[in-house]
């Protein structure tokens, strides 16, 4: 008798999600930061989430980048990932970002975002990876963290990646969200 495999709790989540919530530094962001003698002087990122969060968006899911950061490393990020040609010519909508929040404030700022997109909480996911994520965990749909994550998010998430932020968790994050939603990452335009 030939038995189907039942869909997880993270599949059937990740299955209905419309926009993804990204933090910063340790997950769009590895967590370490270079100072120079003027301050912050380089943050390090893998172009392979570029790609993931290139994929996504080819497949029809918004996504922000919400960050306690002040600095302009969050908005240099988001202008380069605009400034491919599928978001120049209005196949995949921009990505958003929104700076300077963490905790409840985050919770707000991303209320205020989902609000203006027309989505729930119950559509969206989140990739967070330390305290000052958890408030907006607790109201998305579906809980990420990068492998390197605090113990109390990593237990707290429907899914860890096997990656570090910053080296390819938000790929491996797109990539599940991907295929729980029968989508063949070979069928989506890459840039």
């Amino acid at each position: 008798m030939k038995t189907e495999k039942s869909e997880s709790l993270p599949e059937f989540l990740a299955s209905k999600i419309k926009a993804v919530i990204l933090d910063g530094d340790g997950v769009v962001f590895t967590s370490q930061v270079f100072f120079g003698t003027h301050g912050e002087v380089l943050k390090e990122r893998s172009f392979i989430d570029g790609q993931g969060i290139s994929l996504i968006r080819a497949a029809g899911i918004k996504v922000v980048l919400v960050t306690a950061e002040k600095s302009k490393f969050a908005d240099v990020f988001v202008e380069k990932m605009n400034g491919l040609d599928s978001v120049k010519n209005g196949k995949w909508q921009p990505m958003e970002v929104i700076t300077g929040v963490i905790g409840k404030d985050k919770v707000v700022a991303v209320e205020k975002w989902i609000e203006k997109h027309h989505l729930s909480w119950d559509e969206c996911a989140y990739m967070g990876d330390d305290l000052g994520d958890y408030a907006v965990m607790e109201k998305v749909a579906f809980r990420a963290c990068p492998n390197g994550a605090e113990k109390l998010i990593k237990e707290f998430s429907h899914f860890v990646a096997e990656r570090d932020g910053g080296k390819g968790a938000i790929r491996d994050l797109c990539d599940f969200l991907l295929k729980a939603k029968g989508v063949d990452s070979l069928s989506l335009e890459f840039r």
